[in-house]
């Protein structure tokens, strides 16, 4: 009896630490933090679980903007009937991953502008207005390579005004394209990219453009380094016609563009830059300038408003037209919080085929910006521009317009 209960007390002891072993809660999972990811700067992080960073960020800007067009009261237009004032609200989203890889850095961006507009600037009756949706930048880059849309490599942009209503007299142009970059060292590089030739036809006057047979071809050589950058540029664009009204089929014709362009950073003030660049096309409008308003358009600002790639001067031929533009501009800080900047701008353009509608416009830009705090940005801005018609059958007209500009930048 007594062997058989010290057995018993004994298994039972045993079995207590088992019981309690069966008890004890599961360990719990892991947490997956989000970590800061610095080897691209401020504002990344490692998406959970993966080697990328991830960087999202946003901007909300306001303007009130009014406007004044000579130009289209000297055509006798219904002017009084046109918007003279605007105001605009703007959403930006800017979302950017990039991956170091063992061919290179593997980078995603995108950014996209949610726009609300009371009126548009000109339109008329009050009409115009709405809200739009903008997708400015879409592209992969893997290595030298770029995929998508995105800025131009043709363009040269450095320029130190806002520019809101006229795009200042350079090539300002997003395209969907496909590139290459080669990077020699030392600041230098090279791009060489097909791109999208629809967003740069300007229209043959006389008749239009056929379908798109081609890409633009465009290639740049650039440096940068510490006092500054620069660029020398060139494009081919060919001019495609459909069939004209003789019922003849014009021969296409090679339109190309060359440029250059120089940004300099001062040394004796802070934040003070001042840039300078021209370009010269034939049959390629749109590479002189994103903003033309010439005289057979009294308030157009993009595309063909003004000047065309070409025009049937006969049937079944074709008379490019030729353009030239020189622009710069200086910028600098006069306060901490305190930046003015001015610009100008000049485009003369010409057609032999038809005189009566070439012009020169004279561009002139200017702003006062206080940012009292980061990522906040207000202040005013004024733009002029003076078109003069070399055919006395258009008569010589201003536009000029005014905003104020709210920026919050996160």
């Amino acid at each position: 009896m007594l062997k058989r209960l010290l057995l018993g007390a004994a298994g039972g002891i045993l079995a207590v630490p088992a019981a309690q072993a069966a008890d004890l809660p599961v360990a719990p999972e892991p947490i997956d933090y989000v970590r800061v990811c610095d080897a691209f700067g401020a504002g990344y992080y490692y998406i959970p679980g993966t080697d990328t960073c991830l960087s999202v960020r946003g901007r909300v800007r306001a303007e009130y903007r009014f406007a004044e067009n000579e130009l289209a009261q000297s055509y006798g237009a219904h002017w009084r009937d046109m918007n003279s004032s605007q105001f605009r609200a703007r959403g930006y989203l800017y979302m950017d991953s990039r991956t170091n890889t063992e061919f290179g850095l593997l980078r995603a961006y995108n950014e996209i502008w949610v726009t609300d507009d009371s009126s548009g600037l000109f339109g008329f009756n009050g009409n115009g207005g709405g809200s739009s949706v903008t997708l400015w930048n879409s592209f992969v880059q893997f290595g030298g390579f770029t995929f998508g849309r995105t800025q131009s490599f043709y363009d040269f942009v450095g320029y130190p005004t806002w520019a809101s209503v006229f795009t200042p007299q350079i090539s300002d142009q997003r395209q969907t394209l496909g590139a290459y970059t080669f990077a020699f060292g030392n600041g230098f590089s090279t791009s060489i990219a097909v791109e999208s030739a629809d967003d740069r036809r300007s229209g043959i006057e006389g008749w239009g453009y056929g379908g798109t047979k081609y890409p633009d071809l465009v290639a740049n050589l650039r440096i940068d380094q510490g006092w500054g950058s620069a660029q020398l540029m060139g494009a081919l664009h060919q001019v495609w016609p459909g069939y004209d009204s003789y019922g003849t089929t014009p021969e296409s014709e090679l339109g190309w563009a060359i440029g250059g362009g120089v940004v300099f950073n001062l040394p004796f003030a802070a934040g003070a830059t001042v840039n300078l660049q021209g370009a010269y096309t034939k049959g390629a409008f749109a590479y002189a300038t994103s903003s033309s308003t010439g005289p057979g358009n009294a308030f157009g600002f993009t595309g063909d408003a003004g000047g065309y790639d070409a025009v049937l001067s006969s049937p079944g031929n074709l008379e490019l037209s030729e353009a030239w533009t020189v622009s710069g501009g200086f910028g600098f800080a006069v306060t901490p919080t305190v930046n003015i900047a001015v610009a100008g701008g000049y485009l003369d353009y010409s057609n032999d085929a038809n005189p009566m509608n070439d012009f020169k416009n004279y561009d002139a830009q200017g702003q006062i910006v206080w940012s009292p705090v980061n990522g906040l940005i207000m202040g005013p801005a004024v733009e002029y521009r003076y078109v003069d018609a070399e055919d006395a059958f258009y008569e010589d007209g201003s536009i000029w317009t005014g905003l104020f500009r709210v920026q919050r930048t996160f």
